[in-house]
């Protein structure tokens, strides 16, 4: 699932996700959380993408695939944004 956002702070999108249990992984704009998969990548001057998925086991190598589209993806991208905003109004 990818959505685009308009003016959002990269720190406190970092601190939000902090807040709710992702951590960052070896690249730059990539983090996880349990099964959730996110990468943020810039858009333009005030707007960033931000794609997520959800990896489910495979029987074959590498062990496991994405899953684009569903409603635990929907409900954790409104998880994420409503962090983000309760970041931004306790400052």
């Amino acid at each position: 699932m990818r959505r685009d956002v308009n003016r959002i702070t990269e720190a406190d999108l970092y601190e939000a996700l902090a807040m709710i249990g992702y951590t960052q992984c070896g690249q730059e704009g990539e983090w996880r959380r349990h099964q959730f998969h996110l990468f943020i990548r810039k858009k333009h001057k005030k707007g960033i993408a931000l794609s997520l998925h959800e990896d489910t086991p495979s029987s074959l190598p590498p062990f496991h695939r994405a899953r684009h589209q569903s409603k635990a993806l929907e409900q954790e991208l409104a998880k994420i944004l409503d962090a983000y905003q309760k970041r931004r109004t306790s400052k």
